[in-house]
């Protein structure tokens, strides 16, 4: 019995932690504030463990209560997908809708023929967009992969870090030996800066952003902007999966970088627990796991 209580307080628990508050998490659950307070005070004493400091208005999660609530959520994603295993009716397995940001359509290049391989009876569709999380909330996707910086306000919608895609500045070498000896990014004269300005971009992308309006050409097209790099065209700041082989071939050349870019935020964006489809959640997971062994590698 002790058993069956706590995994029903650890599911309010992710309820609670995802809504961000005990009266949003009541709201959907259609139960009072009061009642999930003192289940989660019941599932404490059991547990012998603090989960979350509280005040009169807001509450925040203790390190052993990140730790607690990130197995809870694991133990709720499967929970569902065994719910949805039992009662899926699509013929010949399941379906797939992936929207993802143009960026990151090198990144995944490798990654989805190697998952629609690993599951052969999927049907996928993979569309690219701006990265923001509305099409989730229409029904439209089943997964969005995102670059913004802002991660979505919304009780309905979780997001999973994947990975931060390196950067890179890079030129054609003839360019870069113009800059010097010591060729680094501060001497790039703004009429060679070639910048990229597309829908959901984010911050550290963007070339030299407070000077954009200065630069040779702006553009949101990832595509041109590479072709124009290769041309000698000028430079620009690049994700590094985008132009490994140029950069390994010799025909672009980095240039040094005085503080190290932190790279590009790739994360999952799906519904919550209680919405996410199992196609998603393993497709989550997949990508999550070759992600992970290519930045080892």
């Amino acid at each position: 019995m002790k058993r069956t209580n706590d995994m029903a307080d650890l599911f309010l628990l992710v309820q609670v932690i995802e809504a961000g508050s005990f009266s949003v998490a009541a709201e959907h659950l259609r139960t009072t504030r009061s009642l999930l307070s003192r289940r989660i005070k019941a599932l404490e004493r059991r547990l012998g463990v603090q989960l979350l400091h509280r005040n009169a208005r807001r509450f925040s999660v203790t390190p052993i209560g990140e730790e607690v609530y990130r197995h809870a959520s694991a133990m709720c994603e499967a929970a569902v997908a065994a719910e949805r295993a039992a009662t899926d009716t699509d013929v010949g397995g399941r379906s797939l809708r992936i929207h993802v940001h143009s960026l990151l359509m090198p990144l995944l290049s490798n990654i989805l023929p190697e998952f629609s391989a690993d599951h052969p009876q999927m049907r996928v569709w993979l569309t690219t967009s701006n990265g923001d999380f509305e099409p989730l909330i229409r029904q439209q996707a089943d997964v969005v992969l995102s670059v913004r910086d802002n991660l979505p306000d919304s009780t309905d919608v979780v997001a999973r870090v994947l990975t931060h895609m390196p950067t890179v500045t890079v030129a054609v070498p003839e360019l870069v030996r113009r800059l010097g000896p010591s060729p680094s990014v501060d001497r790039i004269a703004d009429r060679d800066v070639l910048a990229y300005a597309g829908p959901g971009a984010p911050m550290n992308l963007l070339f030299r952003p407070s000077k954009q309006g200065e630069a040779r050409m702006v553009t949101s097209d990832i595509a041109v902007l590479l072709a124009s790099v290769r041309t000698g065209l000028g430079f620009a700041r690049l994700p590094a999966c985008l132009c490994e082989e140029d950069i390994r071939s010799g025909s672009l050349t980095v240039v040094h970088e005085a503080t190290e870019s932190p790279g590009v935020p790739v994360h999952a964006l799906t519904m919550s627990a209680r919405a996410i489809t199992d196609a998603a959640l393993a497709f989550v997971r997949f990508t999550q796991e070759r992600l992970s062994i290519r930045t080892a590698q």
